[in-house]
């Protein structure tokens, strides 16, 4: 036989080649059922904690509000500061849950309106803004501002 009568070998004809495609393969099929265990682990807790989720925490926090609102229209909002990084992120989810939570009143990041909710971290009671009074501290860095000049 002549040399070039004899086969080359590829790189997916070598024992080796094809030893890591079968590893490779098989780590992906580990790490995918190892991934869907563990979603289903948290799936699992679900149930068991109805209420718990923070939706409905925050629903709970804001029902305290309702008496003190008009029934609809426009309110404002004031949040902690926080402008970088995930501090800006919390700031931006706690902000929509309290949209969420006082709809179908519409929640604006401002200060024009005549009320403003104030959802602070606990512990802080900051100063009500320029031209408003607390109207109503409902504790727990909870509050109400009301304008206070026309």
């Amino acid at each position: 036989m002549t040399a070039a009568a004899e086969p080359t070998r590829t790189g997916a004809d070598r024992p080796s080649a094809r030893a890591r495609a079968w590893i490779a393969v098989g780590l992906v099929l580990v790490y995918a059922g190892a991934s869907t265990l563990r979603w289903l682990d948290q799936a699992g807790d679900w149930p068991s904690r109805p209420g718990q989720d923070e939706i409905s925490v925050y629903q709970r926090r804001m029902e305290v509000l309702r008496p003190a609102l008009p029934d609809s229209g426009v309110v404002g909002y004031l949040g902690d500061p926080e402008p970088t990084g995930t501090g800006a992120l919390q700031h931006f989810r706690r902000y929509l849950l309290a949209q969420y939570s006082l709809a179908p009143l519409l929640v604006l990041e401002d200060t024009e309106p005549e009320f403003v909710v104030g959802n602070f971290y606990p512990g802080r009671t900051p100063a009500p803004p320029p031209g408003f009074r607390v109207a109503r501290d409902f504790g727990d860095g909870l509050m109400l501002f009301q304008r206070s000049t026309p």
